[in-house]
């Protein structure tokens, strides 16, 4: 019989699973998942991290997903890429913030986000940027037309 090698995980890791835990969210791995899907209505969330948030005048957005993540840790990418791609079908999902030391924010709610995907990333939506993408899309159609 073997000797098995469990190592805890860091104090964040723990904090980032319990917050999934407490909205319902089962992961994968509870070491590394930054994404998983609720069971009781089927709704995807992630943890964003805060030094990946671009704000500008259209809200904030977040870089969930690229094909560069591919290289880190490429069980882990497939889960977050599978999860990019269901909440684009489902036309919504839902995320949170990790701060600086990769652990939950304090008092947060979830955010309601709209996952875009652009070329060979996906992108996560709030604030702004989700209600004007329709506007944008319908003014740049416009002029397009009108050229």
């Amino acid at each position: 019989m073997g000797l098995s090698l469990i190592l805890p995980m860091a104090n964040r890791a723990v904090l980032r699973a319990r917050f999934f835990q407490w909205h319902g969210v089962t992961l994968e791995s509870h070491a590394r998942s930054r994404s998983g899907v609720r069971e009781e209505d089927g709704m995807v969330v992630f943890a964003m991290l805060i030094e990946r948030v671009r704000v500008d005048a259209w809200g904030c957005s977040c870089l969930l997903w690229t094909s560069c993540d591919r290289l880190l840790d490429d069980a882990i990418s497939v889960v977050t890429l599978r999860h990019c791609r269901l909440a684009v079908q489902n036309g919504v999902a839902e995320g949170f913030l990790l701060g600086r030391h990769h652990a939950p924010m304090e008092r947060q709610e979830l955010l309601a986000l709209r996952v875009v995907n652009v070329g060979r990333e996906y992108w996560a939506k709030w604030g702004h940027a989700v209600r004007a993408e329709p506007f944008l899309a319908t003014v740049c159609s416009d002029r397009a037309q009108a050229q």
